[in-house]
C-alpha cells in the first residue's frame, strides 16, 4: 500500500486523481470533462480496482469501449458516464472477470447484443440508463448468469419481447421507467421469478395483465406511476402476498374499490397521490394492518367515510392528503382517528388559518406549505416538533415570541413568503437574525427597493417604516436613523428625569410638612413651659445673673413727687399717681 501511495504520481492520468477508497481499494477518478480516445490506460496502476470517469454537463468526454482492460485483473467497479459512448464492441470486456459493477448510463448507446458482455461471469450490477436503446435482442444479457440488478430507465423501448431476459434467474431488481410500453406481454418475465423489485414508472401503460403479478410472486416492490392507469380489478393485486410498497400516484384512478388491497397485509407504503379520486370506499384499505404511509394527496377528495381509517389506525405513522378539499373539521377528525400520526402534511389545502392545538402535540413533522397562512401563534406548532415546512403562504412577518419558537426547531423552511422588510412587520426578526439560520433562505417582497434582498444581509438602515395607510417613507438614511433614535434617548431621560423630579419633591413637601408640625409642638411646649414658670404658685421667674444695667422700677412717696418740677403725673384709674 505504502509504494502505491508513493507512485501515484508517475501512474496517475493527467486531470485525475488516484486515491484510496475508505475499503482501502485503489481508484481512479476523472471527471473534469473534455476527455478524448483512448482511455488513458497506460498512466494507472495494473492493481486498479475502481475506475471511474464522468463530465461537466457542458464539457462531455468522447469515448469508445473497446477491450482495453485485460490488464486489470483486480477491476471490480467501471463507471463510465457522460463520455458520448455509441456502442460497445465485440467482447469488450474479455478476459476481466473481476468485474462486478458497470456502468455505462448518460451516453448515447442505441444497440445492446449478448456478445457486448461476455466474460462478465461476476457482474452483479449492470446500469444502462439515460441511453438511446430502442430495442432489445432475445437473450441480450444471457451470459451475465450472476446478475442481481439492470436498469434501463430513461431509453427508447416500445417493445419488450419474450426471452429477453433469459438465464437471468437470479435478478432481484429490473427498473424499466421512462421508456414507451402500451402494453407488457406477461411472458417477458417468465425467465426471471425470483425479482423482487419492479418499476414501470412513467411508461404510458394503461393497464396491466393481472397474469404478470402470477409469475413475480416474490415481488415486494411495485412502481407503476405516472402511467394511464384507470381502473383496478377487485382481485388486482391478489398474487402479490409479499408486496410492501405499491406506488400508483400519477394515474387517472376514480375511486378505491371495496378491499382492494385484502391480501396484502405486509404492505408498509401506500401511494395513490395526483390521481382523480373523488371516493375511497369504506372497507378500501381493509386487511391493511402493516401500513406505515399513506399517501393521497392532490386528488378530488372533499370527504372520507368515517371508518374507511379505523383499519389503519393502530399502524399509520405517516400521512398525506395535501391539495384535497378537507375542511377543518374533517382534517380534526382524520387526526383523532390516526392517533400514531407524527409525520403529517396538509399542503396546498386554502387554510387561512390554523386554531390553537388543533395539531396534536405528538406530530414531529408538519407541512403546511402553499396555504394561505398570514398569521401565527405559538400555540399554533405542536410541543414536539423537530421540522416545520411553512413555504409559500402569506407571512409578511413573526413576532418575537413565533421567532423564538421557530429556533428550537431542527428544520423550517420559510421560503417563497411574501417578507415585509419594514420595522413594522420585522423588527423581531431583525434583531435576531444574526443569531439564527431560520431566515437564510428568506428575501424580501416589499418595499419595492427591496425585493429580492435577503433578510440575512439586512441592516437597521436598509429597513422601511410603515405609514397609517400601510404605505412606507422612502429608504432611511444613516442621519435619520441617527435622529430617530437620539429623539427616542431624549423622550426615555426626559421621562426618568420628570419622575426623578416629582419624588424628589414629594419627599422635600413631606420633610417640610413634618419639620413644620415639629415646630409647632415645640412652639406650643414653649409656650406652655413660660406660662408655668410665670404664673404657677404665683412666684417670679427670673434669668443669672442679674443684669444690674437694666431699669429699675422705684416707689416714690407724694412729696418726693412734688418736689420734682419735671416729673410727669399720671392719674390711674383708682385715683393713684404715680411717678416713673
Amino acid at each position: 500500500m505504502i509504494l502505491w501511495l508513493c507512485s501515484t504520481d508517475s501512474l496517475c492520468p493527467e486531470s485525475c486523481s488516484c486515491k484510496q477508497t475508505e475499503k482501502g481499494q485503489k481508484k481512479v477518478t476523472c471527471t473534469k470533462g473534455g476527455m478524448r480516445d483512448p482511455i488513458p490506460i497506460s498512466r494507472m496502476d495494473l492493481d486498479l480496482e475502481i475506475l471511474e470517469i464522468s463530465a461537466p454537463v457542458d464539457n462531455l468526454n468522447t469515448l469508445s469501449i473497446t477491450p482495453i482492460f485485460q490488464q486489470f485483473k483486480h477491476l471490480e467497479e467501471v463507471v463510465i458516464r457522460r463520455s458520448n459512448i455509441h456502442q460497445i464492441t465485440m467482447h469488450a470486456f474479455w478476459g476481466v472477470p473481476s468485474i462486478r459493477v458497470l456502468d455505462l448510463s448518460f451516453n448515447n448507446i442505441s444497440g445492446v447484443f449478448d456478445h457486448n458482455f461476455r466474460g462478465l461471469v461476476n457482474l452483479v450490477e449492470l446500469n444502462l440508463d439515460h441511453n438511446r436503446i430502442e430495442r432489445l435482442q432475445v437473450g441480450a444479457f444471457k451470459h451475465l448468469t450472476e446478475l442481481r440488478m439492470l436498469t434501463l430507465r430513461s431509453n427508447k423501448l416500445e417493445e419488450l419481447v419474450p426471452r429477453i431476459f433469459l438465464k437471468l434467474a437470479k435478478l432481484h431488481v429490473l427498473k424499466l421507467s421512462e421508456n414507451k410500453f402500451e402494453e407488457i406481454d406477461p411472458e417477458v418475465f417468465k425467465d426471471i421469478p425470483d425479482l423482487r423489485i419492479l418499476e414501470l414508472r412513467g411508461c404510458g401503460l394503461k393497464r396491466i395483465n393481472t397474469q404478470l403479478y402470477h409469475l413475480l410472486p416474490y415481488l415486494s416492490h411495485l412502481d407503476l406511476g405516472n402511467n394511464q392507469i384507470q381502473f383496478l380489478a377487485e382481485d388486482e393485486f391478489q398474487d402479490l402476498r409479499r408486496l410492501h410498497i405499491l406506488k400508483l400516484d400519477g394515474n387517472l384512478l376514480p375511486v378505491i374499490l371495496e378491499k382492494s388491497f385484502v391480501n396484502q397485509q405486509q404492505l408498509k407504503y401506500l401511494c395513490l397521490a395526483r390521481n382523480r379520486l373523488a371516493k375511497i370506499t369504506e372497507t378500501a384499505f381493509f386487511n391493511l394492518t402493516s401500513l406505515i404511509e399513506l399517501d393521497i394527496s392532490y386528488n378530488k377528495l372533499s370527504k372520507l367515510e368515517g371508518s374507511a381509517l379505523t383499519y389503519v389506525a393502530d399502524s399509520l405513522q405517516k400521512l398525506v392528503i395535501s391539495g384535497n378539499n378537507f375542511t377543518l373539521s374533517l382534517i380534526k377528525v382524520i387526526l383523532q382517528t390516526l392517533y400514531r400520526v407524527w409525520h403529517l402534511e396538509i399542503a396546498h389545502m386554502k387554510l387561512e388559518v390554523l386554531p390553537d392545538r388543533f395539531i396534536p402535540d405528538r406530530i414531529t413533522k408538519l407541512n403546511v406549505s402553499r396555504n394561505n397562512l398570514s398569521s401565527l401563534s405559538a400555540l399554533t406548532f405542536p410541543r414536539q416538533i423537530l421540522e416545520l415546512d411553512l413555504s409559500y403562504n402569506k407571512l409578511q412577518g413573526l413576532n418575537d415570541s413565533i421567532v423564538q419558537r421557530l429556533e428550537s426547531m431542527k428544520v423550517v423552511n420559510l421560503t417563497g413568503n411574501p417578507w415585509s422588510c419594514r420595522l413594522c412587520h420585522i423588527t423581531s426578526i431583525l434583531f435576531r437574525i444574526n443569531k439564527t439560520r431560520v431566515f437564510n433562505s428568506a428575501v424580501c417582497a416589499s418595499p419595492s427597493v427591496l425585493i429580492g434582498k435577503k433578510l440575512s444581509s439586512l441592516r437597521l438602515e436598509d429597513v422601511t417604516t410603515c405609514d397609517p395607510k400601510g404605505g412606507s417613507d422612502p429608504k432611511l438614511s444613516k442621519h435619520k436613523i441617527s435622529l430617530l433614535v437620539g429623539l427616542i434617548c431624549i423622550v426615555v431621560l426626559a421621562t426618568f428625569s420628570t419622575i426623578f423630579v416629582v419624588i424628589s419633591c414629594m419627599k422635600r413637601h413631606s420633610r417640610n410638612v413634618e419639620a413644620q408640625h415639629k415646630r409647632a409642638v415645640e412652639r406650643a411646649e414653649n409656650s406652655l413651659e413660660s406660662a408655668t414658670a410665670i404664673f404657677c404658685k404665683g412666684e417670679l421667674s427670673f434669668k443669672f445673673p442679674l443684669d444690674l444695667t437694666e431699669r429699675r422700677m422705684s416707689v416714690s412717696t407724694i412729696d418726693d413727687i412734688k418736689k420734682d418740677p419735671h416729673s410727669e403725673q399720671q392719674s390711674l384709674r383708682n385715683g393713684t399717681v404715680t411717678g416713673i
